[in-house]
């Protein structure tokens, strides 16, 4: 059987596995129970959603104990998402393989099953804090999938590089990253030889990816790291090669160290050394870390703190989680407002919905502005409220096109819900999807759009879906 006969098989299966997978819960389990804030907060921070089940799992295991759970992510049993993303044929395959893909008159089908089993993973895996840093670590190393052959290697560059290392070692994760052929397409620098240096990578690789836009390092150095990576390229079957007669043999100074004459690749290894134990890269980190998990501009305290966590465990992922959770400013922190991606997978796994892999959500992804892997430009898509409150009304259209079961692609379990609402207490939805009771300002604003009191009829319940899942409460986590 060829590959893609293969593939329409798992496709065709998927159905049986998704309705199996996904039974309509009790109504009991489908209400939120009166728990403390702290727990709401955690599970909104720490997850791509929070609902009833994850703060109910909260609740049983202790906050303490399921924060210790989820960072040993690989002790949670994941069977169940693994069993979705067996309708994904080239989630695994190797590099030769994967290119071979990307002569099939459709290019894309490689990166939209990839965008696909992401938003998958997002929804579904109970490795909540895990996919949450797969992401952060994505975005940090951002590869467009459209450029070249990155809509082929990124499924490896997401597998080899980012899943392996998300809560890991900073270094080893920078080290896989340097040699990733996803990368070295994206920046250009299977482009970089000894006659024609280019400085794209090296630019790059100290401006997003350790040091900072602000990092303490000048033109010269970036052209001296560039230099250190002539040479570093991918072969014709999208492997790593290294290119010796390309390489810049002469010495180079960078960041105040010298790189001696004749190193050849070694060369590049030494300023990876170099930049994963420079001050700025425990910093820039530090800071990218407390913005995505407790503020837009985080507290200069904070980030000082996890910097140094940084330095004292040598870039453990996890000592810095367990540092900032640990933190009076990470409990305190205000709402952070959902970028897109996270507005429309915290609105799938809030309402149950089943999202059966086909590419027509990333698509809507795109009309959003942030389809995974679709952001062009090196610096990853933004982590700021800022650059994402201009556009609300694809926000308010997707929540209307899911409430109302018109997303092609997902599935809502209207009987779930229209069960919920029997007794027709908007406070028994809003607790299930805002996890919280209605403030009397939201309960007026749903009574007048529908047209009814605090009683309504079972025939709203999607009308009032739509409503919370579009209301200012639900944009903010």
């Amino acid at each position: 059987m060829t590959m893609l006969g293969i593939s329409a098989v798992a496709v065709g299966c998927s159905p049986i596995i998704d309705q199996r997978l996904n039974p309509a819960p009790r109504l009991a389990e489908t209400i939120q129970p009166q728990v403390s804030s702290s727990m709401v907060h955690l599970a909104k921070r720490l997850t791509w959603g929070a609902t009833p089940q994850i703060v109910r799992d909260i609740e049983t295991q202790s906050i303490d104990n399921w924060i210790a759970q989820q960072l040993d992510y690989n002790s949670i049993d994941n069977w169940q998402t693994d069993l979705r993303l067996r309708r994904f044929t080239t989630l695994n395959l190797n590099a030769p393989d994967l290119l071979s893909f990307g002569r099939l008159p459709d290019k894309k089908f490689v990166a939209d099953e990839l965008a696909a089993a992401t938003l998958i993973r997002a929804i579904y895996s109970p490795r909540h804090l895990y996919e949450m840093m797969v992401y952060f670590w994505t975005n940090h190393f951002n590869i467009y999938h459209y450029k070249n052959d990155t809509y082929t290697l990124k499924t490896i560059d997401d597998r080899e590089v980012i899943r392996l290392h998300a809560l890991g070692d900073f270094g080893e994760m920078l080290r896989a990253s340097a040699h990733s052929p996803a990368m070295l397409v994206y920046l250009d620098n299977i482009a970089n030889e000894k006659a024609h240096p280019n400085e794209n990578y090296a630019r790059e690789i100290m401006e997003l990816h350790t040091l900072g836009v602000n990092g303490s390092y000048t033109e010269q150095d970036v052209l001296a790291v560039a230099r250190c990576f002539t040479g570093w390229s991918v072969d014709d079957r999208g492997r790593f090669e290294y290119k010796s007669e390309w390489h810049d043999e002469d010495e180079k100074q960078v960041l105040g160290h010298t790189i001696p004459a004749n190193g050849g690749k070694s060369d590049g290894d030494k300023v990876l050394d170099i930049l994963i134990n420079h001050p700025d890269t425990a910093k820039y980190i530090a800071y990218k870390l407390a913005q995505r998990f407790v503020a837009d501009e985080p507290p200069q305290t904070l980030v000082n703190d996890l910097a140094s966590t940084w330095h004292t465990n040598t870039g453990d992922i996890k000592a810095m989680i367990q540092r900032l959770l640990s933190h009076d400013l990470f409990w305190d922190a205000e709402p952070k407002f959902k970028q897109p991606l996270e507005l429309a997978v915290s609105a799938l796994r809030v309402t149950n919905a089943i999202y059966n892999g086909r590419p027509s959500l990333p698509k809507r992804l795109v009309t959003m502005g942030q389809r995974p892997f679709g952001h062009p430009t090196p610096d990853g898509y933004p982590d700021v409220a800022l650059e994402w409150q201009g556009d609300l009304a694809s926000r308010w259209n997707f929540a209307l096109d899911i409430a109302s079961n018109k997303q092609d692609s997902v599935n809502l379990p209207v009987n779930q819900w229209h069960q919920l609402a029997q007794q027709g207490d908007m406070q028994q939805l809003a607790q299930a999807i805002l996890l919280r009771d209605l403030l009397p300002n939201e309960q007026a604003a749903i009574n007048n759009a529908i047209g009814s009191d605090t009683i309504y009829h079972p025939s709203q319940t999607q009308d009032v879906l739509a409503l919370l899942l579009s209301s200012p409460a639900f944009q903010w986590r």
